[in-house]
């Protein structure tokens, strides 16, 4: 089994939700000490999983720090591209997969924002083997819904190799479910998320289990404790 893992959006970057700040000194430690997180969890799942190998492609922006960055992925790097203006991800996750080469010889495809520390518990939850299109989680239970189907939490996204020819139909965001069932023939029997807690994709303003956002304070309140999802009733 061969994944490929795409980094996306800004590395190095400082401040919260809409801060354009980025490769300043002061981003540099906590952006490391994501990336580090990243091949830590790759390391994990070739050996949890007997997998064949993983390849990673990075996509990101120009900082002072590129080297530093590129450096850190080198053993598993197929590929790079960092961009000098910001293009938004879903544009850096299309831009992704149009630079992969022979994207048929991976079994999966997971994308990461490159500024998320991953946790322990993603690491013990991830599965690779998963038939599903999966989000990380459903956004907080206060704001849960696009016209009833979930609103998902966008920081992640794992695609099975069954699912490639949906890529085109994706647009990165919260109303990624929404939009792929209103405008494909995928069902919810297609789509599932990694865990069945509601979190928002913001890690400053709710608890998530499976990941921080580096240069953030992050929050301990967890605002959406003792509501399960369930796909087919929630």
């Amino acid at each position: 089994m061969n994944g490929m893992i795409i980094f996306i959006g800004e590395s190095f970057r400082l401040g919260g939700q809409g801060t354009r700040i980025r490769g300043t000194n002061e981003s540099y430690d906590e952006q490391m000490k994501a990336c580090n997180s990243h091949i830590n969890f790759i390391e994990h799942i070739i050996k949890k999983f007997q997998l064949n190998s993983v390849s990673v492609f990075v996509s990101s922006y120009n900082t002072q720090f590129d080297n530093n960055l590129i450096s850190v992925y080198n053993k598993y790097l197929s590929g790079y591209k960092l961009q000098n203006d910001v293009i938004g991800l879903n544009n850096l996750f299309h831009d992704s997969i149009n630079n992969i080469k022979n994207i048929q010889e991976y079994d999966f495809i997971l994308y990461i924002r490159i500024d998320l520390f991953l946790k322990q518990h993603f690491f013990d939850i991830f599965n690779p083997k998963i038939n599903n299109i999966l989000f990380p989680t459903i956004c907080w239970k206060c704001d849960s819904k696009v016209q009833n189907n979930p609103r998902v939490n966008d920081m992640m996204l794992f695609i099975p190799k069954q699912y490639y020819k949906y890529i085109k139909n994706i647009i990165i965001g919260h109303y990624t479910w929404h939009d792929l069932i209103k405008n494909t023939d995928l069902t919810y029997d297609n789509l599932d998320t990694m865990i069945n807690t509601y979190h928002d994709s913001d890690s400053f303003k709710d608890f998530n289990s499976l990941y921080y956002i580096v240069n953030r304070k992050e929050s301990k309140i967890w605002h959406s404790e003792g509501h399960i999802f369930d796909k087919y009733n929630f």
